[in-house]
């Protein structure tokens, strides 16, 4: 007994143009697609239900290709310092905030869309006399009050590899710790089995609403010991059925590969993860020469190519490909650089991460490598209040090269690195298309809408060798598709990010629906 949608557009993503106007779906499954008339005839009373679509039109579901699932939880419930306009504003907000393991914590400030920048003298004033901590938007910087900071055993003078600490021109420390350095507060923030399950399921609930129903995610090495932070997940993805593809930190593959746990089909693992630099925003992305507006520095170098060269290795030891963080040009040439010598396991692919600053040279190298690469179109849109002073006009040609990328040959999937930036795949869809935010004008790196949306649909499922029965609308493939008011492929610059999501079905089951006058 199944349900016929008909009377819309349902874009199969097989190919660019692909449309079908009606499809049939009993229980998990999608059983036909073609016209109405002849699927009624086709299976008659095993048609129960009838769904009108009125013209709407049908996309696979979504998946996010990158994404920090339970760090996105935990956000949805703490300050969200990106939606204050004044430093005011937001510390009224956090310090009625409830701490989390005697820990205040607010996420997601960027300095350029303040009134004034955050200081320690601020934060000191805020929480006197309790640790509180202050994530950027990108959260390679964070800023802690001298409370957390002696609780660390801080100094001054502490010298960190594949960090630093942040220094006034007294030599003081001002409070901002940068990547490495922030490790030691994962262990702070680590939050129990039931915690880490609340956190989850306010994840997937929000993404529902968004029309994803999978991810690619790293939080493993952040939330607490990893066989809790597997239970967490085991448990909220067979209740919920969300599929999480993971990737593994380097800090925990191997207690992992130790443990060799059981997963339930609703978990996948995938490359591990590292980083070789930190973020643009913060200026710790690691650039071949000087930030454009302080040549001082030219960002961090997490692992030193000896480190990297390492870390592949020991990669390659489990049979495992490697995922790497890299923003700057420098970080992605040493990235490149270790997989031509030690190449991913035949057939397989290592993942690229964010490929934010790709000089042209670094492109060509690229084709030659088995790789996939993880990218953020939305990233054009967050970081244009500062891209062009931290790089200079220059270089900015070489940023946000969504098209270049894609002629590489190399796989593209989309993600949002959720609470990094907002998941909403319109906006990821806007940018892909558009190419333009602020003064940054990148309409020579855009993709088409066909192109944009296998970001999100059939692609990273080819990266989990699951295309085979997701990712597309076709008979006998699951029954995980998003209904939306229009079809994006008739839609141009802000109108984008006004088409509304009307349903999320995963396996045939609706799991969000913004009008119940659908049915």
């Amino acid at each position: 007994m199944g349900t016929l949608y008909v009377n819309g557009v349902i874009r199969t993503m097989t190919h660019e143009n692909e449309v079908q106007p009606a499809m049939f779906v009993e229980e998990t499954r999608i059983i036909a697609m073609g016209e109405e008339g002849t699927l009624r005839r086709r299976f008659g009373r095993r048609v129960t239900t009838i769904v009108d679509l009125n013209g709407k039109a049908v996309y696979p579901a979504f998946t996010d290709a990158h994404i920090h699932l339970i760090g996105y939880g935990e956000a949805i419930g703490r300050v969200d310092a990106s939606s204050y306009a004044t430093l005011d504003e937001l510390g009224k907000a956090f310090v009625q905030a409830e701490a989390v393991n005697g820990l205040h914590v607010a996420e997601g400030y960027d300095e350029t869309k303040l009134d004034r920048a955050p200081t320690k003298a601020w934060l000191n004033q805020l929480f006197p006399t309790e640790p509180a901590l202050l994530k950027r938007t990108d959260r390679h910087t964070v800023l802690v009050n001298d409370v957390l900071f002696k609780q660390l055993g801080y100094k001054a003078s502490t010298v960190i590899e594949g960090g630093k600490i942040g220094l006034l021109e007294t030599g003081e420390a001002d409070g901002f710790l940068y990547d490495a350095a922030i490790e030691p507060l994962y262990a702070l923030q680590s939050g129990s089995v039931e915690r880490n399950k609340a956190s989850l399921r306010s994840a997937i609930k929000n993404l529902y609403r968004y029309g994803i129903i999978a991810a690619h995610t790293e939080d493993l090495a952040y939330h607490g010991e990893l066989s809790e932070v597997l239970q967490a997940y085991r448990e909220v993805t067979e209740e919920t059925g969300f599929h999480a593809h993971l990737l593994v930190h380097h800090l925990v593959v191997d207690q992992f590969i130790q443990t060799n746990p059981e997963l339930p089909p609703t978990l996948s693992v995938g490359a591990m993860k590292l980083f070789v630099d930190g973020a643009l925003g913060g200026r710790t992305a690691l650039l071949g020469r000087g930030y454009s507006d302080d040549a001082t520095t030219r960002g961090i170098e997490v692992h030193s190519p000896e480190q990297l060269e390492q870390l592949v290795k020991r990669a390659r030891s489990y049979g495992f490909t490697v995922a790497a963080h890299v923003i700057g040009d420098l970080a992605i040439e040493r990235f490149v650089t270790v997989l031509e010598k030690y190449p991913a396991p035949k057939g397989t692919r290592d993942r690229i991460i964010h490929a934010t600053v790709v000089r042209p040279e670094l492109l060509a190298r690229i084709r030659k490598l088995p790789v996939l690469i993880d990218v953020q179109p939305v990233f054009l849109l967050d970081d244009a209040d500062f891209a062009q002073d931290r790089l200079g006009l220059n270089r900015l040609d070489w940023a946000y090269r969504l098209k270049s990328l894609a002629e590489t040959g190399a796989l593209l999937c989309g993600g949002s690195d959720a609470p990094i930036s907002d998941p909403d795949v319109r906006r990821a869809l806007y940018a892909a298309t558009t190419g333009t935010a602020g003064n940054v004008n990148k309409t020579n790196e855009v993709l088409s809408m066909y192109e944009a949306l296998l970001l999100f649909t059939k692609n990273p499922h080819i990266a989990t060798d699951t295309h085979g029965r997701k990712g597309m609308l076709l008979p006998g493939y699951d029954a995980d598709f998003v209904i939306f008011e229009q079809d994006f492929y008739l839609l141009r610059g802000e109108d984008i990010l006004r088409n509304q999501l009307v349903e999320t079905v995963q396996a045939g089951k609706t799991v969000f629906q913004a009008d119940p006058v659908l049915r």
